[in-house]
């Protein structure tokens, strides 16, 4: 599945956040390697998707590490943040700090998925409450920064 709405994003978004949750009810490791081989994908044609691919591996990547341990999974979800962090971790940015810099991936990472949604909307949504999000450093220009997207991969590969 790849989207290109934001309608589709959003439906994605809610199952992404039903497998961190633990109650999707449909084939959450499919999903997951869906999402890992669309980020592959993504990077290697330099999409823009990238960020929306890549965040959302963080968010249920470990579903298939923790939760329901598969090791051939796992290998796969762990070569799709390595793509990500060779592809964009060299890149140089202005940002003074970014959102991986600080964000433990132990935390519950509950304010992902408005990220994703800010994200997948070209206009913010109205229902955002971005200002109290992350330290009021929610914009897409520092969220989709390479360096912030391969930071996250390399902090969720190491973790």
């Amino acid at each position: 599945m790849k989207p290109a709405a934001p309608a589709e994003w959003d439906e994605l978004i809610d199952t992404w956040d039903e497998i961190r949750q633990g109650y999707y009810l449909g084939d959450a490791p499919r999903a997951v390697l869906d999402c890992a081989r669309n980020l592959v994908a993504s990077v290697r044609v330099g999409s823009p998707d990238t960020a929306l691919w890549t965040l959302g591996l963080v968010l249920i990547g470990p579903y298939v590490i923790y939760a329901r341990p598969d090791a051939a999974a796992e290998a796969r979800v762990l070569k799709a943040m390595g793509a990500v962090e060779q592809a964009l971790g060299g890149t140089t940015c202005a940002h003074d700090e970014h959102p991986c810099d600080d964000m433990p991936l132990d935390d519950e990472l509950d304010n992902l998925r408005d990220v994703l949604e800010m994200l997948a909307h070209v206009d913010p949504r109205p229902d955002a409450e971005s200002e109290d999000l992350f330290e009021h450093r929610m914009t897409r220009e520092i969220w989709t920064c390479p360096r912030n997207l391969a930071g996250f991969a390399r902090a969720f590969a190491d973790a």
